[in-house]
């Protein structure tokens, strides 16, 4: 988003070689695992997966066992049918808007809570996924409410490590945890390793909307990241058309910057052309599954809330015809490139679900407040908190429920 420069932060996620015990919010168990299964005062070692656990705190990690699949023993083979998806979502048009942002996200350490879950168990000798057949590798594409960080020349996805650099959550706008975070490792009940390429302050392309500041990496930018480093499938992403889903999640900025002007009604045109060539490329490199989110209900939020009825009324009006016009190119696309599955994904909805619904999701029932309180549903005033963030990437992995495996 825009004024989103998130500064590099100390995590205090490198493990104690005194202790030998795992820091907050560290790994400390999983398939492959051989560090410490312990954690430091104040926090426990909670299962999130069969390849992943992580040092919660300690008043947030509920019934802990501990059992042999916290380590590297090699676990029983499990055979599961491969189920492929070939239809789209049921899709409710809503309305929403968007502005300008102007805030400099800080991003803090947050609690995770976890779900329970049924362990399913793999064998694995490789820093690759050998689990059921569906999707394994995940490409992620968008801007401030999706970015975690990740460098493409840092460490890698990986099995105990399946979102590579920086260390869980990353650099987040979410004072904690975001939807892709939460999707990889909470919610999906299986191994996925995701490359999220997602930038800050992205625009879908800079020649069209001009980001924040110059160094903002644009969708395009980003798909440019993906074809240099993972196109060719290397060693570190061995993907193939069959077990990775690419997800977009892209357009607030653009919005933002361009729903007032008089030319709006052919310029959506252009952004979405725009937008579905670079999809074009990662089909072209092998991409056939794809996840497209339309933009979240941000009328609502704080910033928003500061302006007038009516320009949150035209914002909104702007984002109802882009959803729908967003869904056109969706059956477009489809229709004149053969082997594609898309999931198209309502943030709108799930997010008015949240806010509508706040005591229910644990938040404090004023909605507008924002700041470091976890129970506020803005982390600042344009960005959703982690309340937000949890339910969207729960409710993504729900899309994608019969795609994991």
């Amino acid at each position: 988003m825009k004024g989103n420069t998130l500064a590099a932060i100390a995590l205090g996620l490198t493990a104690s070689t005194v202790s030998a015990q795992s820091g907050a919010w560290q790994q400390c168990g999983g398939v492959q695992y051989s560090g410490p299964t312990t954690c430091v005062s104040g926090y426990s070692c909670k299962y999130l997966n069969d390849y992943y656990w992580q040092c919660v705190p300690s008043d947030q990690v509920g019934t802990t066992t501990t059992t042999a699949s916290r380590t590297s023993t090699t676990l029983s083979s499990t055979t599961r049918s491969t189920t492929t998806t070939t239809t789209t979502t049921s899709v409710r048009t809503s309305s929403s808007s968007t502005t300008s942002s102007r805030t400099t996200t800080t991003t803090t350490r947050s609690t995770t809570t976890s779900s329970t879950t049924t362990t399913r168990t793999t064998t694995s000798s490789t820093a690759t996924p050998t689990g059921p057949a569906g999707i394994k590798y995940w490409f992620s594409f968008g801007d401030s409410y999706t970015q975690t960080g990740f460098d493409p020349n840092g460490v890698q996805p990986a099995i105990g490590n399946p979102l590579g650099n920086p260390p869980y959550p990353g650099w987040t706008s979410a004072n904690g945890p975001n939807w892709i975070d939460v999707a990889t490792v909470k919610y999906n009940r299986s191994l996925v390793l995701t490359y999220n390429l997602a930038y800050g302050g992205a625009t879908i392309d800079a020649n069209l909307v001009q980001p924040y500041a110059s160094n903002v990496l644009s969708l395009t930018d980003q798909t440019n990241q993906f074809l240099t480093y993972y196109a060719n499938k290397p060693a570190s992403a061995p993907w193939s058309s069959s077990n990775t889903l690419f997800s977009v999640f892209i357009g607030i900025n653009d919005i933002a910057n361009s729903w007032w002007k008089s030319d709006w009604l052919t310029f959506i045109d252009t952004l979405l052309t725009a937008e579905f060539a670079l999809v074009e490329k990662m089909y072209n490199s092998g991409g056939r599954q794809f996840l497209i989110s339309n933009i979240p209900a941000i009328e609502r939020t704080p910033m928003m809330l500061a302006d007038t009825q009516a320009a949150r009324d035209g914002l909104k009006a702007a984002l109802a015809l882009w959803s729908t016009k967003l869904q056109t190119y969706i059956t477009n696309f489809k229709a004149t490139h053969s082997g594609t599955t898309f999931w198209f994904y309502d943030s709108y909805a799930d997010y008015n679900t949240v806010l509508n619904n706040p005591t229910t999701f644990g938040m404090n029932p004023d909605v507008t407040l924002y700041g470091n309180d976890l129970t506020y549903a803005w982390s600042n005033n344009f960005h959703p908190s982690v309340i937000i963030q949890d339910y969207m990437g729960k409710r993504v992995a729900d899309l994608l429920a019969g795609s994991w495996w």
